[in-house]
């Protein structure tokens, strides 16, 4: 019995131990097969008889269902599912007022009174004996009052006490009426404190000195050499303003350029890359009146290689931002400005129109309204240029053509004369020959 139970004891340990074998090298060989693929698309995840269903399914998704809208409205109509609870909305709702349009803001200020005693109104009316008017309206009201002009003369008592006025027509005098005013006047005092708060800060929230230029052209490098073999490369050009009352002065400024492009991925599904595109200056201690951002589209850039079609295909883009410290008011400065290839904001081999000119007293005016001008004649000249090309090469095939016509129709030399004669002898033998 002993002998038999050690049996199978070491044939136990024997095949855990080869099991542990198989699977260390089933593991190695794996991590080797993995190396040379990326993350994104990691087959050990991925079970070659079932498959991933999540992976399969979410491929499918973006391949059977395309995006309907690009660019800007692509960009913005992106909707966002956060699973968060009410009470956290209910904490985010004062950053959300601050993010508001300036607009929406203000007209959201005064409408919050009017709010508050809608809600209390109702309150009010439903203790109506609790409520009576006051000695100088009693006398100038008749008897007849209707019900239209009871409920205003309460909605009016409310939103006297929602904007801290005092002065209404009627009063409370019933504990219940007494108790829902000194609660609206807590009410009331509480939104008085939020909304000096948010207006304060909307107030002091940096400012946007910057102007960009609503179009980005492509054009050829006119400046510096290239690394690319036929010594010729483009680049890509934004103008930026710095406007206010002057002096317009930016310290510590800091500008980049973001270059995003949808690509789809071997498994289907779409893949949003984003890179930062090097600037010829990307950091200006002092900055004053504007800048011409510039990117050189070498062997070395993102965009390198690319054309207007298929920079639309993949629906890219491109983002400015500058950061930086107002000068006078030493306030942080924040600006973004987006270029989408399928809303036309990149112009490919445009110019710009100089607005840098000299007035009559001789002094150099900057005009701030030319900034997205482009030059009209580009375009014709592009096209005149390309017109003469092609006039060009016809002309020469032309003039091949009629070289080659009066060469077969030439007369012939008198040494060649005496070829063809010698030629057309040697046929003649060879046909009396053969016969």
């Amino acid at each position: 019995m002993e002998c038999g139970h050690t049996q199978d004891t070491s044939r136990l340990e024997a095949r855990n131990r080869w099991r542990r074998l198989k699977n260390t090298v089933a593991f190695a060989a794996a991590i080797k097969s993995s190396l040379a693929h990326d993350l994104l698309e990691d087959k050990l995840h991925v079970d070659p008889v079932k498959g991933n269903d999540s992976v399969a399914t979410g491929a499918a998704a973006q391949a059977s269902m395309p995006v309907k809208a690009k660019g800007r409205k692509g960009m913005e109509g992106l909707v966002v599912q956060q699973d968060r609870g009410y009470m956290s909305c209910f904490q985010d709702f004062y950053v959300a007022c601050l993010k508001l349009p300036v607009v929406h803001f203000f007209i959201g200020v005064f409408l919050a009174p009017v709010a508050l005693a809608s809600i209390f109104t109702p309150l009010y009316l439903s203790d109506a004996k609790g409520l009576k008017l006051v000695e100088s309206q009693e006398a100038g009201s008749s008897c007849d009052s209707s019900k239209i002009w009871s409920c205003l003369n309460v909605f009016l008592y409310s939103l006297s006490l929602s904007t801290t006025f005092g002065g209404s027509p009627i009063s409370a005098i019933s504990p219940f009426c007494l108790l829902v005013a000194n609660l609206h006047t807590l009410m009331a005092q509480f939104l008085f404190v939020f909304l000096s708060g948010a207006v304060f800060a909307r107030m002091s929230q940096p400012a946007h000195p910057i102007r960009c230029s609503k179009k980005a052209i492509i054009k050829n490098n006119d400046f510096g050499t290239s690394d690319d073999e036929d010594g010729r490369s483009k680049v890509f050009v934004i103008r930026l303003v710095l406007t206010g009352p002057p002096p317009c002065e930016l310290v510590d400024a800091k500008i980049r350029l973001t270059f995003r492009i949808y690509v789809r991925l071997p498994s289907g599904s779409m893949f949003c890359s984003t890179q930062d595109l090097d600037l010829v200056r990307s950091e200006v201690a002092y900055l004053r009146y504007g800048l011409t951002v510039r990117h050189v589209i070498n062997s070395k850039s993102p965009i390198s290689g690319h054309t207007l079609d298929t920079l639309a295909q993949g629906d890219a883009s491109f983002s400015l931002t500058i950061m930086g410290v107002e000068r006078s008011s030493m306030q942080p400065i924040f600006h973004v400005e987006d270029y989408f290839i399928c809303d036309g904001d990149v112009i490919w081999d445009g110019e710009y129109l100089d607005f840098v000119g000299v007035n009559d007293k001789g002094l150099r005016v900057l005009d701030h309204s030319k900034i997205d001008m482009l030059k009209p004649f580009k375009v014709a000249g592009v096209v005149t240029q390309a017109i003469a090309r092609m006039e060009g090469e016809v002309a020469r095939h032309k003039a091949e053509a009629d070289l080659k016509e009066e060469k077969n129709h030439e007369p012939l030399s008198e040494s060649d004369w005496k070829t063809s004669g010698v030629r057309i002898r040697k046929l003649w033998k060879t046909i009396s020959g053969s016969k």
